[in-house]
């Protein structure tokens, strides 16, 4: 029986992924599961599972974290990381240093993932320059590169945008709304997540729950009030620029 534990922080996504498992890998056995970085660490050092099919983005360390912390204690463990768009580390897994999953979760992409993994070897522990390499490529390591592609959602379908394309981003609890010339569609990532990753002197933060692409503004203009109102080429409403952001539209 093969052990394996999953780390992420969206409860949905380990259920189905749990579900799926059992479908596809019924050789497979989930002794434990993980909602954040930290609790990863903790779980992995302890039941030192033959998998780990880890979340890039979580809360307290990030999956990368938690994989070069896997490769400097030695365990001998294969991963799977689990990732929303990641366009750089996507690029490096498909070079074949270690397997991705791709949300939402597509299970003949799994049973793919399952094959690669029963025909692989463990043969090193955790693919420590592998992992190194991943790090510096999105940024949690050495330096930092930013997104250059997103993929967003519209129902059950996956749409590829570049961020010159963005509009602007919308805070929606835990997700974003992604708005762009061609509608609007969802990020399974947070507005903080996405300033962290995106290049911040594109896109700035006009309001807690918004983030806007500087190429699209058309201009800012204050009514009545003294309220900073922010006009996009392509979006009839205005946005709204919070006090503490007026700064950033002051003449010089």
């Amino acid at each position: 029986m093969t052990t394996v534990i999953i780390a992420d922080d969206e409860p949905l996504l380990r259920f189905h992924l749990q579900k799926a498992l059992a479908e596809v890998w019924p050789e497979a056995e989930v002794i434990a599961q993980a909602a954040n970085g930290d609790e990863a660490w903790s779980l992995i050092a302890q039941l030192k599972p033959d998998v780990v099919f880890l979340d890039i983005h979580m809360p307290g360390l990030s999956g990368l974290e938690v994989a070069l912390h896997m490769s400097q204690a030695d365990f001998q463990c294969q991963i799977v990381f689990l990732t929303a768009f990641d366009e750089y580390a996507i690029q490096a897994f498909d070079r074949g240093a270690v397997d991705y999953l791709l949300k939402p979760l597509d299970e003949k992409r799994l049973a793919q993932t399952v094959q690669r993994i029963e025909e692989r070897h463990i043969e090193k522990p955790a693919q420590s320059p592998e992992v190194e390499m991943l790090l510096d490529l999105v940024g949690a390591h050495r330096g930092h590169q930013h997104l250059t592609w997103l993929n967003a959602q519209k129902g059950e379908a996956i749409k590829v945008v570049h961020v010159d394309d963005v509009l602007y981003l919308r805070a929606e609890d835990k997700y974003t709304t992604l708005v762009s010339a061609e509608g609007e569609f969802l990020l399974r990532l947070s507005i903080k997540q996405l300033e962290e990753q995106l290049d911040s002197t594109i896109f700035w933060r006009i309001h807690r729950s918004t983030l806007v692409n500087i190429k699209h503004v058309d201009r800012v203009e204050k009514n009545l009030s003294g309220q900073c109102l922010l006009y996009l080429r392509d979006v009839k409403k205005p946005l709204m620029v919070s006090r503490a952001k007026q700064h950033l539209f002051k003449a010089h």
